[in-house]
């Protein structure tokens, strides 16, 4: 393919509990009926999936690329919501994070780990913003 009109770079699929549905192999039947030469699955907060969506990707001539979508915990400025309350905490921000290789692919991993360690009670695993430097690489 020499020209693809669009690659999705934020698909969430059955992984992403209540926000996606779509199964891998269906993801890959439909980037092949579009044809769309790569797709990016973004689960929120996990890549449980990423073997799967690389195996059935690869198999179906689709260049996988694994990522997530992970919330960022911050504190709330002097305004918005928590305006007149300095540091009352806020609803997490999030990011998209993509694996360009193995290091990436690595990199992932060690902040999907460390999100799930030290996030403690919250409803889901987040991490700070200042935790990503350091592990930009790939």
């Amino acid at each position: 393919m020499a020209h693809a009109e669009f690659v999705h770079l934020r698909v969430h699929s059955a992984y992403s509990l209540s926000e996606g549905a779509i199964k891998t192999k269906d993801l890959v039947k439909l980037c092949q009926k579009r044809r769309m030469p790569a797709v990016a699955v973004t689960d929120t907060g996990n890549m449980f999936g990423a073997l799967e969506f690389c195996l059935a990707a690869a198999e179906g001539g689709v260049q996988p690329i694994v990522g997530t979508l992970l919330p960022l915990t911050r504190v709330e400025t002097a305004t918005g919501a928590g305006a007149g309350r300095p540091g009352a905490p806020a609803g997490p921000d999030h990011i998209v994070l993509l694996a360009q290789d193995e290091a990436g692919y690595e990199n992932l991993m060690g902040l999907l780990s460390r999100a799930y360690l030290e996030s403690g009670t919250v409803d889901a695993p987040q991490i700070a913003l200042e935790s990503l430097e350091g592990h930009s690489d790939g």
